[in-house]
């Protein structure tokens, strides 16, 4: 009789688990101020000019601590046809392409946004175009910082929400069993009137000088145990 109840009471206990438990999906977005401002520089040059001339013609211009790198070769728009393959060819390499990237903070976006107007307006040296765009973005240590703020909130958002759940079903809530997370940031852009382009998602508009905030929502998937 005593094993028949240590059964019954084994079952029941049994019964009483819910092995799935209950998942519950909460968000929280946070409004990042910018702590940097991305630029990203296109230029066209002669065939003859070299990456190094062309970061010296940058250090002239009063910018500092970029990245260049060749991008490709442009062609004049002759062709010569290639019977063999039915294909035309391009020939004769016209220009040179670079792109040149570097990083500021927001207060100097204004100042740099000048410069590279300036030299837009009166091309120095072997350059022979200039387009420009320029990002306001929150840095890596800025949206490290803004998680650790949404972190607890979430985790106390997923238990309430479980919580309600449980009541409702009858049931009672135990611990977190598992936990997965996922961000998503919105961008501020600015850009040169000439040369628009938008990486990533687009968020609120700003022009240059402007205070902006850049929009990060933090997704957690939170597993709870129920019995």
């Amino acid at each position: 009789m005593r094993h028949l109840a240590l059964i019954l009471l084994f079952v029941f206990a049994a019964s009483a688990q819910v092995p799935d438990g209950i998942t519950t999906t909460v968000s929280r977005t946070i409004n990042i101020t910018p702590d940097e401002a991305d630029f990203v520089v296109g230029v066209s040059t002669t065939l003859d000019t070299t990456q190094d001339q062309v970061t010296q013609i940058f250090h002239d211009a009063g910018i500092q601590n970029l990245t260049v790198t060749s991008v490709a070769a442009g062609f004049n728009g002759a062709t010569i046809y290639d019977p063999s393959t039915g294909v035309s060819q391009p020939i004769g390499a016209s220009q040179l392409f670079y792109q040149i990237a570097f990083t500021t903070a927001p207060a100097a976006l204004a100042g740099y946004t000048k410069k590279l107007d300036a030299m837009r307006a009166s091309l120095p040296g072997a350059l022979a175009s200039l387009q420009y765009n320029a990002a306001l973005n929150a840095s890596q240590a800025a949206v490290d910082a803004a998680h650790q703020t949404a972190l607890p909130q979430l985790l106390q958002d997923a238990r309430s929400k479980a919580q309600a759940l449980a009541t409702a079903a009858g049931l009672k809530l135990g611990g977190i069993t598992g936990v997965t997370e996922t961000n998503y940031g919105a961008v501020n852009v600015v850009s040169s009137p000439q040369f628009v382009v938008i990486s990533g998602v687009a968020g609120s508009f700003s022009s240059p000088g402007t205070t902006a905030s850049t929009q990060y929502t933090f997704y957690a998937t939170v597993r709870f145990a129920v019995q």
